[in-house]
């Protein structure tokens, strides 16, 4: 039988056979596909999962394809609150590559992450981390029990709709994320992980080169400009903090898990447009535009290169970073930060009632140190510009309410050291050339230099400390408009402790010392001024006392004397008395006192008083001494004086009063004298120079040439340094009195006119004084005499003096030789000018007037007289020549019954008052 028949025979059960084959292997298919998913949710690792640490772990693996796998849900924790859970994960392949362990894609999506931030770190929930530390790692080189899944590689995974819920003050913040991992290269050892997160729609991405056979990646992380503003309410967590602005963030590393270690990290970051603010400081990028940048580098994590640049703080002081360059170690053991910064001090300004402002920038560099051990001690040292010398084009500008101030850049050191029982402090500062100008006064000085320390130690009663500080300035130089001096040095210098809950002590000291001043105007100078003035907290204990002294006091080329005194320190001021020991007047001692008062503020109001006690001047005290102009004047007397002043913040205010008792003015070329001088001035609106009105100067006798004035008073008053105001005058002269007018007296000033009004003056007695004349006889005369100063000269203006109405007197002239002076003997009018000098012998009148006028450089006195002389005259009267003429001696001569006379007599008025260097003195 052929085959064919055999086929064709058995082809119905051939069919049979497969069709029931077929059908069983679908049935088998369909029972696979169904069971499938379910026997390897089943065969899940719950157990290794929770031996992890997660309290639970739910899985479930959904469909099983050729080409697909799906599962999920995916919980890692607790249902209601997983650590992590992941709502789909889809697996992608084919069967070809799924026999050569291959899976081409693996897709996450809708991964959920919940964690919280507390003071214990990072927790998850439904993880135990203490778990999960203690497990050992699993070492399956030697184990048969190999897993199936062992060689698979995916060529990419894919993290989807990812979101960390993180907790942290009672508050949830959320963070969008996704991320891809794939094989680098055909080395399925090795993958490219990039992670990117979206906090506050703000992108940061993470991409990691991971190598598991070196059990490392290296790791980059970026954030482009990631806008602060938008995580205000985390930054606002820390009280009193704000920061504004686009931070761009870029950092690398290498990670290495087995051990865990990081090593080669770069960290970039730059900051623009917005400001740090915390407190009072404000911290902003230097300039507009410009970004702040921020750079550290480090290869193990333990020491770090720093830099910055770009930074300004802007308040409370502003100051601009320009470059910082710092290395931090962080040690084990100990922890130090060094390095250097460039500093510029920005000009800056604050107003107020006393504005203050800087109008330049300023080049600080600074040198750091600063090391903190595991045993707690630490130390730092900080220093501008180390060794090397600062230099800079412009030097410092500062405005002090109107005071400017220039000097060079400050130089200074800061070394502290301790431990957690206490420390100290060493400080250094010092600054050169330093000018300060104030409303025409200018101060100089070379430098200036501050040195202290403090130390510190805590006690069971409280942190105790002292220490110490000098300040010096070296040289001071000051002019004012007024006013010129210097120093050698001034010095202050302090210590304090501080014990427990007591209250502080502070023992301080300023001292100046040779001090040279020179007010120009008055010609006043002071040398040899020292100074030594106490403070301390508490002014019982003792060595509170200091001293003051002037070695010398000048006025011009006259030597005044020395200044004496000490200051001692009460609970509210500082009194101090002082004596001046004049040596322009031996045995003249003058004495000072006063107290400045103490407030909260530091020094307040001050009052002082001085007293010159009585003191006789030596004889014939030439004022010359004084005033060169009054070279040849001599003054005697008993003089004292004495005075009080307040100085406070409205200004200073006193009084003062002088006096002479018994004084005695004299000239000898020319001969002026004014004896029994007695006055009493008081000034009682110091610093003006005005006195009281109607101050009494009172003398008993002056005599100027041939004039004698027999006493008299003047009231005054000085109106200011350059005028006196003579409210009234009353002279005793020639028996009767003078009276003035006002008159004020103005330095400078060259013309000057009074009337004296005369009173029942003898007339003989003015003849004899202003006449170089004898005279004798009765009779008063009354009258005013206008006197006239201008351009130096004495006139006088028409004056006249006239007898008393219904009064006689009598008068006997003798030296009248002046009137026939220059008249020829034998002429009529030698006759008639002889025949008035016999009758004016002895003269008898009814009436007498006496006219006073300058003329030219002469003063012209007139008489005029009516009357008759007393006795018969040796003279005649002839016809023939029609005058009357002399008769011999033992001859009769004639008895007038009433002749009238008019005699001039023409004086040289220099000479007669002999003014001149009195008046030249005064002006």
């Amino acid at each position: 039988m052929n085959e064919p028949s055999i086929l064709k025979r058995h082809w119905p059960a051939l069919v049979l056979c497969f069709t029931t084959a077929a059908a069983l292997t679908g049935c088998l298919l369909l029972m696979v596909y169904l069971y499938l998913p379910k026997l390897a949710t089943d065969r899940l690792p719950v157990a290794q999962i929770r031996r992890l640490g997660f309290a639970d772990f739910m899985g479930r693996i959904s469909r099983i394809g050729l080409f697909q796998t799906a599962a999920g849900p995916v919980v890692f924790g607790h249902v209601d609150q997983a650590a992590l859970s992941i709502d789909s994960i889809v697996i992608d392949y084919t069967p070809g590559e799924l026999r050569r362990k291959k899976i081409r894609r693996l897709r996450i999506s809708d991964v959920t992450v919940n964690g919280a931030l507390g003071p214990n770190g990072l927790a998850f929930p439904g993880l135990d981390r203490t778990t999960l530390a203690r497990q050992a790692p699993i070492d399956q080189s030697g184990s048969d029990d190999v897993s199936p899944l062992a060689g698979i590689v995916v060529e990419q995974i894919e993290i989807r709709s990812g979101m960390v819920n993180l907790t942290w003050h009672n508050a949830t913040y959320k963070i969008p994320f996704e991320a891809d991992l794939k094989p680098a290269g055909t080395d399925a050892t090795k993958l490219d992980v990039h992670l990117r997160l979206y906090p506050r729609d703000q992108p940061l991405t993470l991409v990691a080169q991971v190598d598991v056979d070196d059990q490392q990646a290296r790791v980059s992380f970026d954030g482009p400009a990631i806008a602060m503003d938008r995580f205000a309410d985390l930054i606002h967590l820390i009280n009193g903090l704000d920061a504004t602005g686009q931070v761009t963030v870029q950092t690398e590393a290498v990670l290495t898990w087995s051990p865990l270690r990081i090593s080669n990290a770069n960290v970039d970051l730059s900051w623009s447009s917005g400001r740090l603010a915390y407190a009072s400081a404000i911290i902003e990028p230097e300039r507009d535009g410009t970004p702040a940048i921020l750079s550290a580098v480090s290869e193990d994590l333990r020491t770090w290169q720093i830099k910055v640049q770009g930074v300004a703080l802007r308040a409370p002081a502003p100051l601009a970073m320009n470059r910082l360059a710092a290395t931090v170690n962080l040690g084990l053991d100990a922890r130090d930060v060094s390095g250097k910064a460039e500093l510029t001090l920005l000009p800056w300004s604050i107003e107020g009632p006393r504005p203050v402002s800087m109008k330049n920038s300023a080049s600080l560099p600074v040198t750091f140190d600063v090391s903190l051990k595991a045993s707690g001690e630490w130390a730092g040292a900080f220093s501008t510009g180390g060794n090397d010398p600062i230099t800079r084009s412009d030097p410092l500008d500062i405005t002090i309410a109107g005071a400017s101030i220039l000097g060079g850049v400050p130089r200074f050191s800061l070394t502290v050291k301790g431990d957690g029982q206490g420390g100290s402090a060493d400080w250094q500062f010092d600054l050169k050339k330093i000018r300060a100008t104030a409303d025409g006064a200018v101060i100089n000085l070379p430098s200036a230099d501050a040195r202290g320390a403090l130390y510190f130690k805590d006690e069971p009663d409280g942190t105790a400390w002292n220490g110490h500080a000098r300040v010096r300035l070296a040289s001071p130089v000051f002019d004012a408009q007024e006013m010129a001096g210097q120093l050698d040095a001034l010095t202050l210098s302090a210590r304090f402790q501080k014990q427990g809950r007591h209250a502080s002590v502070v023992d301080a000291r300023l001292q100046c010392a040779n001090g040279r001043f020179h007010h120009q105007d008055s010609g006043l100078r002071l040398s040899g001024g020292r100074l030594d003035l106490p403070f301390r907290s508490d002014p019982k204990a003792t060595d509170s006392q200091g001293t003051f002294s002037v070695a010398q006091v000048d006025h011009r080329k006259s030597k005044i004397g020395g200044i004496k005194g000490r200051i001692t320190q009460t609970k509210d001021s500082y009194t101090f008395t002082a004596t001046h020991d004049s040596s322009l007047f031996p045995g003249m001692t003058a004495v000072l006192a006063g107290n400045v008062h103490i407030n909260d503020h530091g020094l307040g109001d001050a009052d002082l008083s001085f007293q010159i006690p009585p003191y006789e001047l030596p004889a014939e005290s030439d004022l010359g001494r004084f005033v060169p102009a009054a070279k040849g004047v001599a003054l005697s007397g008993t003089i004292s004086a004495q005075g009080h002043g307040s100085l406070s913040s409205g200004g200073f205010r006193g009084d003062m009063d002088l006096g002479i008792k018994g004084g005695e003015l004299r000239m000898t070329d020319p001969k002026i004298t004014v004896a029994g001088i007695d006055a009493d001035l008081r000034f009682p609106e110091l610093p003006r120079i005005r006195s009281g009105p109607a101050q009494p100067i009172r003398f008993a006798r002056a005599a100027m040439g041939g004039i004698v004035v027999d006493g008299g008073r003047f009231d005054v008053q000085v109106e200011s340094k350059n005028t006196l105001f003579v409210e009234k005058g009353r002279l005793n002269w020639c028996g009767g009195k003078v009276e003035t007018q006002a008159l004020r007296i103005t330095a400078g000033k060259q013309d000057y006119q009074v009337s004296l009004y005369c009173q029942r003056l003898n007339l003989s007695r003015i003849l004899e004084q202003l006449g170089t004349v004898n005279a004798r006889g009765g009779g008063t005369v009354n009258g005013r005499i206008p006197i006239a100063y201008s351009d130096g000269r004495i006139r006088f203006d028409d004056g006249f003096l006239f007898s008393t109405p219904g009064e006689t007197g009598q008068i006997q002239l003798t030296g009248t030789e002046m009137l026939t002076r220059g008249i020829p003997s034998g002429t009529p009018q030698f006759a008639q000018v002889e025949l008035a000098q016999e009758a004016l012998k002895d003269y008898a009148y009814s009436w007498a007037k006496l006219g006073l006028i300058s003329e030219g450089e002469d003063f012209l006195m007139r008489l005029q007289f009516d009357g008759k002389p007393v006795n018969p005259l040796p003279f005649v009267y002839k016809k023939e020549i029609g005058s009357f003429v002399r008769v011999e001696a033992g001859a009769q001569g004639s008895v007038f019954q009433g002749i009238g006379l008019d005699v001039n007599l023409r004086l040289p008025l220099d000479q007669l008052l002999q003014y001149k260097d009195m008046v030249n003195m005064l002006q």
